[in-house]
């Protein structure tokens, strides 16, 4: 695990401009709504199955990307992975604030985009409201000038190509191509086809000839996408963007319509008597609420896209800081949580092995006082055997049953001791496990909070460092930036 929160935080480090890179890398943006495929598509490109969870460093509001790294042809190439605009865990404002900070700030490092991978279900039935606004996003993000940057994947292919399904997507492809990403396509865009549906094996060749095709078209080219060269080299706002004001247009026209339903909810409706009244004025008052609630998200998302690109780092920052403390936390947690565990374990050992000795004397000293007994008992046998032979005869036998009998039950002891004894034993092994357990999370913690302690000594103040001061190529375009935000 701190193997891998590594990796990523090297990776994310690099992308930003944080850390020295090699001069030929190549960094592709991958982009999609939710469930398009991304992670499926970038654990085939680069064999990871932890894709789908590696965004630890890179989530929960402080980050919305996480940077995987794969070698072809001698080298690194990065895939971005990027939350799409509709995530029910993310306003869409958040995520175009992450997008726009983060391509931003890498690309005033002087770290470029070589392109860009835009995932498609091909399996959808119809272009919904969802994708329309997924695609106006991606365009406006962008801009006509890196189209030929960019490559529309389709996935959620049928495997059977001579099925009815799979003539409808054909016919859904030519729908793409002729009305939606007609002007795209035109701009140097292409449309290729991910084989997702068949094997392992094969849809992991299928992703990699992808990655292959791509790498050799722009493995020396670099796209200047519309959002970087609107924030960084004209100082925008984010609400000045192309991307801002697809969203903006979008927010107006649901402020437009809560503002309408608001004014609905306070005319009066016709005459209702007793209960039905009571509850007609419960559920418009529920409404109501509801719908000024999202009226004041709305109005603190138009606030938000108002914000210069050095507002949005300091408020990236602010929540990137926030993130790790509460990750370390958790982890602290964690370690106190097993520490307590091996505590109450240890406790156990140590109470259940002075029961058991305690319970062996015990058995051991009412052994000794039954022979003793038996011992005083042939004495008295034997010495009334003086006098009464035959008498001793019977009591000798007797005694030698009880003898027999004892031995038996000392075996029997013996046993269960024996089984005890193996019992201590696998309890002791466990409890060593525990505590190598223990000792390898104490240093997996420590290498956590190591790593997160670097990231904020080597990301935190160097970039913001670099944002304020013009770094590699923001300082010319931020030295406006109050006159930007006035606009």
């Amino acid at each position: 695990m701190s193997n891998l929160l590594e990796i990523e935080t090297a990776n994310f480090l690099t992308f930003l401009g944080a850390q020295r890179l090699k001069p030929d890398s190549v960094f592709l943006l991958v982009m999609g709504m939710t469930g398009s495929g991304k992670s499926s598509l970038i654990a085939d490109c680069t064999g990871r199955d932890d894709a789908q969870i590696g965004h630890d460093l890179a989530s929960s509001g402080t980050n919305s990307i996480a940077i995987f790294r794969t070698g072809l042809h001698d080298r690194d190439v990065y895939l971005i992975d990027t939350p799409g605009f509709d995530d029910t865990n993310r306003e869409d404002v958040d995520v175009l604030t992450a997008l726009a900070h983060y391509l931003s700030v890498s690309y005033a490092n002087n770290v470029s985009i070589n392109g860009v991978l835009y995932l498609h279900r091909i399996s959808d039935t119809r272009i919904g409201s969802s994708t329309r606004r997924n695609l106006e996003m991606m365009k406006a993000l962008c801009g006509e000038d890196a189209f030929g940057n960019v490559a529309i994947v389709t996935t959620m292919w049928s495997s059977d190509h001579f099925g009815i399904e799979y003539a409808k997507q054909c016919s859904r492809e030519k729908e793409l191509r002729d009305i939606y990403l007609h002007g795209m396509l035109e701009g140097g865009s292409r449309i290729v086809n991910h084989s997702q549906c068949q094997t392992l094996s094969q849809r992991r060749s299928s992703a990699r000839s992808i990655l292959d095709m791509v790498f050799d078209t722009w493995k020396d080219t670099k796209a200047t996408l519309k959002i970087q060269h609107e924030m960084v080299d004209l100082n925008l706002t984010l609400k000045r963007t192309s991307a801002g004001k697809v969203l903006e247009e979008e927010i107006t026209s649901h402020q437009r319509s809560f503002e309408r339903e608001l004014k609905a909810l306070g005319v009066p409706g016709g005459r209702r008597e007793g209960q039905q009244r009571r509850l007609a004025d419960v559920l418009l008052e529920t409404r109501d609420s509801e719908i000024r609630r999202m009226l004041a998200e709305n109005n603190q998302a138009l606030d938000t896209m108002r914000l210069s690109l050095l507002e949005i780092h300091k408020k990236q920052e602010q929540q990137f800081i926030e993130q790790v403390s509460m990750m370390q936390k958790e982890w602290k947690d964690t370690l106190r949580e097993k520490e307590e565990e091996y505590r109450l374990k240890d406790l156990e050992y140590r109470n259940r092995s002075l029961y058991r000795q305690e319970k062996e004397i015990n058995q051991r000293k009412r052994d000794i006082q039954e022979l003793q007994t038996n011992s005083r008992r042939l004495v008295a046998t034997e010495s009334a055997l003086e006098y009464e032979r035959e008498t001793f005869r019977d009591l000798a036998r007797q005694g030698h049953r009880q003898l027999v009998e004892l031995q038996q039950v000392n075996r029997l002891q013996h046993g269960e001791l024996m089984k005890a004894k193996k019992r201590d034993k696998l309890l002791e092994e466990e409890l060593e496990k525990l505590r190598s357990d223990l000792k390898t999370l104490r240093e997996e913690t420590q290498s956590k909070l190591d790593t997160t302690e670097k990231v904020k000594r080597e990301w935190v103040g160097p970039l913001l460092q670099g944002v304020a001061t013009g770094g590699l190529g923001l300082g010319r375009s931020l030295s406006c930036v109050s006159n930007s935000r006035s606009s």
